[in-house]
């Protein structure tokens, strides 16, 4: 793995400095250690570093999963939460977040190191797993170290898998490393509907429409009720 420059978000200084000497054992650099929300907002923003790991439960104003979801809206790079907390509204709040990796306390070095390899190496497959070329109606998909050109008459729709997202033509599913609202960003909003929090559709497949589902093909789709709004409007009704 090359050496990455990685921030510490961390209020106890023996933890930081702890993870600070195992990384930089690994070669990688160490941009700071932030122990408070507004400080580590500042600091990422300006240093931009390559990874964040982040403790949830930190001094200050703002907790660590306050401090991802204020810096998702301003720069992507991949957040690995540290915590000992693990309870059942922990782990939804840190699920909307859509983190790159999630450690319990306590840790060893092999389980930092291996999950720090593992996040940063799916954020490069994100970043190019999927392009569209708007000029020849494509969409070029990486699939195990090939790029394979996909044409957007053929997709069916897109459905959402944990972190990722499936695409499926008539005869295939590929699997893509991408969450389904970063592929929503780069498709034709005149060609693709978003219908459901998993589900983008392929406008001109739909083949029937009945009791809350979409029809296309040999796939029954839900629609939501939030969604039903914008669908009833692109339908062509005589």
């Amino acid at each position: 793995m090359k050496p990455l420059n990685i921030h510490i978000i961390e209020d106890e200084p023996l933890i930081a400095e702890t993870i600070k000497a195992v990384l930089e054992n690994e070669n990688h650099t160490i941009t700071g250690i932030s122990l408070r929300g507004k400080d580590a907002i500042f600091d990422i923003e300006y240093l931009k570093p390559d990874l964040v790991l982040v403790d949830i439960m930190i001094k200050g104003d703002m907790d660590g999963i306050e401090i991802v979801n204020h810096l998702r809206q301003k720069i992507d790079i991949p957040f690995i939460y540290l915590t000992s907390l693990s309870d059942e509204k922990t782990l939804e709040r840190v699920k909307a977040t859509n983190p790159s990796g999630f450690i319990v306390k306590p840790f060893n070095e092999n389980t930092l190191t291996a999950n720090i390899e593992l996040a940063y190496h799916k954020y490069e497959a994100s970043k190019s797993s999927i392009e569209v070329n708007t000029q020849s109606d494509a969409f070029f998909i990486k699939n195990k170290g090939e790029l394979l050109k996909i044409v957007q008459s053929d997709i069916l729709f897109f459905e959402a898998y944990d972190n990722y997202c499936n695409l499926y033509t008539s005869d295939k599913k590929h699997l893509l490393s991408h969450t389904l609202k970063r592929v929503e960003e780069k498709l034709p909003s005149s060609q693709f509907l978003k219908v459901h929090r998993s589900y983008i559709i392929n406008f001109s497949k739909i083949d029937s429409i009945h009791d809350g589902y979409i029809f296309i093909e040999k796939h029954k789709i839900p629609y939501s009720k939030s969604h039903r709004e914008q669908l009833m409007k692109k339908l062509n009704l005589f």
